[in-house]
């Protein structure tokens, strides 16, 4: 490869691209200048369009150069340029506290422990990492590149200098993060640092609140997933022996695991599925709770498996020896929240004055806390039956006679199951034939049985439908005036700007009071936009007008081939909708477009109701046992 010349990647004027503004404007920032720079076309001309608009409104100066691209230059080697430009921007300006910012990113405001950092260095830990994992058992590399800034330091002056050096003499092939992590480790021991909380990026889901409102957008194009392979890369050190996997590395093995299967031929990738969610892997690979910083794997794993077998003094016991030794943290509390929806629901019923038999059933339960709408299959049959449920694991090889119902979750099914309402996340799904069908989500879920063998279904409907008769929650007569957003959770770490009329809330509970919670706080609302399916059919079971979206560039986050999608809408007699892309600044978009007011029919919620009653009578049967009270069991027939 051709070395950069640094005299043609300096900006002919260095500062003459800067943003003149008034006095009043610039006061505050005066010895702030950010810096970036960008291609010609149209994704990267138009966010710097965006970001030179947003630095202006803040009155922030700045130096956004575009720059060309020749002849069989690619991405990796458009990157390398930033070294040089941020040298040259550094060297024009040697008393600004220099920032550079990627073109796609953006900010909101510029907080001042930012603005005025005293350090070398400031920007965020790679990876946007917590920091318990800072450091070079986890990453590769120390910063993470898209937002930081140079003071005007010798220290800090001089590590750009090294930065620049190794960027215009060495030869390999490689991005601008090579050369300043380069630059890094030669100059480390005498730098500086500040580290810019990952809490202060924008719009992510999973944010931890802090009190400060967050300032950074994160804009990604897809390149540096397209380049990995190409571009050289510093390794990571070797991990010390904790027994937990490296981070990262089990959403990268589900991420490799779901590009075999969709590589492979049907006729093969099914069973090679149903294979790993008979032995555990299909668990052991799904996302569960993020990195605690207090509770071990074991520790998680023995009150999870307590609580799930309903051992209510085992699991209390090891929260008080737990709590008396640690501070725990909000993914601790995740976990013991899940753990006490557990106990609820399989310590009793749906009301006061329940009892009777437990039931079992198969849900998924995970990731921690759990996830709205596949916690509803427990507290919809222990509101219907006032009975206690209890959890069937889905890789147990001797289960017992147990039900399946809310969730695309048909492929775990085995001859001892016993299907209410139960769908598929693939056209593909491999379902038992030998299983008891009372009932599925919708006709596709149906194909799929008939496909395998098995029995011909033409009885249909998600059992979320039937909350409001479970929990009668009435929508007030006047709305908030505002909309909710409730995303998926494979979208929690995708940053959004919202409008200022747009709330966001969570999709994780699993309890009872939680679930319940937040459908009295939607049915306050206007209308609700989400990524998760179970909150589409909750709205319109509660005839809260809602629309049904994803975000661009993750349309495939959310798992299966979205034949859960109409599955569930034929289903239930509704029309078809499929998830709309949007952008990720919903700012400017037009929301009520996306929106519809789309009723569930009382005669689909009258046959869900009846296929429930039905199911639970199988279950009684097969387990052996007359399933509770008489009262209960009038109450359940149909």
């Amino acid at each position: 490869m051709l070395m950069q010349n640094e005299n043609r990647l300096r900006p002919e004027n260095p500062g003459a691209q800067a943003a003149h503004l008034p006095d009043d404007r610039t006061r505050g920032h005066a010895d702030v200048l950010f810096c970036s720079f960008h291609t010609s076309d149209d994704y990267y001309a138009d966010a710097a369009a965006r970001l030179r608009a947003s630095l202006d409104g803040l009155g922030i100066r700045h130096e956004i150069a575009e720059v060309h691209k020749a002849p069989g230059e690619e991405w990796p080697e458009i990157c390398r340029r930033k070294v040089p430009f941020l040298h040259s921007v550094c060297m024009a300006n040697p008393a600004a506290r220099v920032f550079w910012i990627d073109v796609d990113c953006d900010i909101d405001y510029l907080p001042g422990f930012v603005a005025g950092f005293s350090a070398d260095i400031i920007g965020f830990q790679r990876g946007f990492g917590h920091p318990m994992r800072i450091g070079y058992a986890n990453s590769a590399r120390f910063w993470e590149p898209c937002f930081w800034g140079i003071n005007a330091t010798p220290a800090a002056r001089a590590y750009i200098e090294d930065a620049n050096a190794a960027a215009t003499r060495m030869t390999i092939r490689a991005t601008d993060d090579f050369f300043f992590e380069e630059a890094w480790r030669k100059n480390a021991d005498r730098l500086s640092f500040q580290m810019i909380p990952s809490a202060m990026l924008l719009g992510r889901a999973d944010r931890p609140e802090t009190g400060q409102k967050p300032f950074f957008y994160f804009g990604s194009s897809g390149n540096v997933a397209s380049f990995k392979g190409v571009a050289a890369q510093h390794s990571r050190n070797a991990r010390p022996a904790t027994g937990a996997p490296a981070p990262g590395t089990r959403s990268l093995a589900l991420r490799t695991a779901r590009r075999v299967q969709d590589a492979l031929p049907p006729a093969i990738a099914a069973p090679l599925r149903r294979i790993s969610d008979r032995i555990g892997m299909t668990e052991l690979l799904s996302p569960s709770v993020p990195a605690s910083a207090q509770l071990s794997p074991r520790s998680i794993y023995r009150i999870i498996h307590d609580a799930r077998e309903g051992r209510a003094e085992a699991v209390e016991a090891r929260l008080q020896d737990i709590a008396a030794r640690r501070l725990l943290s909000a993914t601790d509390q995740a976990v013991i929240g899940a753990a006490r929806a557990f106990l609820d629901y399989g310590g009793r019923g749906g009301t006061e004055g329940g009892g009777g038999d437990p039931l079992r059933l198969l849900w998924w339960d995970k990731p921690y806390p759990g996830n709205f709408g596949d916690w509803l299959s427990p507290l919809i049959l222990s509101a219907a039956t006032r009975r206690p449920v209890r959890f069937q694991a889905h890789d147990d090889p001797g289960a017992a006679p147990h039900l399946v119902a809310v969730g695309s979750i048909g492929r775990f099914a085995r001859q001892s199951s016993i299907l209410f309402g139960t769908g598929v996340s693939r056209s593909d799904a491999l379902l038992p034939p030998d299983a008891t069908y009372i009932s599925l989500r919708g006709p596709y879920s149906a194909q799929a049985v008939a496909e395998a063998g098995g029995p011909r279904i033409e009885r249909f409907g998600d059992p979320a439908a039937i909350l409001p008769r479970l929990l009668p929650i009435a929508r007030p007569v006047r709305t908030n005036g505002r909309i909710a957003l409730v995303r998926h959770f494979a979208h929690r770490g995708v940053s959004l700007r919202l409008p200022e009329q747009v709330d966001e809330h969570s999709v994780l509970c699993s309890g009872r009071q939680e679930i319940a919670r937040l459908i009295e706080t939607l049915v306050g609302y206007d209308a609700v936009l989400t990524s998760a399916m179970h909150i589409q059919i909750i709205c319109q079971a509660y005839g809260i007008p809602v629309g049904l979206i994803t975000f661009e560039g993750f349309e495939d986050a959310v798992h299966g081939d979205r034949i859960k999608y109409r599955d569930y809408a034929a289903g239930v007699g509704l029309p078809e909708k499929l998830p709309l892309a949007v952008d990720h600044d919903l700012r400017h978009r037009a929301l009520d477009l996306l929106i519809a007011d789309d009723r569930i029919p009382a005669t689909a919620m009258a046959d869900i109701e009846g296929a429930l009653a039905e199911a639970v009578a199988a279950h009684d049967r097969a387990a052996g046992h007359a399933g509770g009270t008489s009262q209960q069991r009038e109450k359940a027939r149909p």
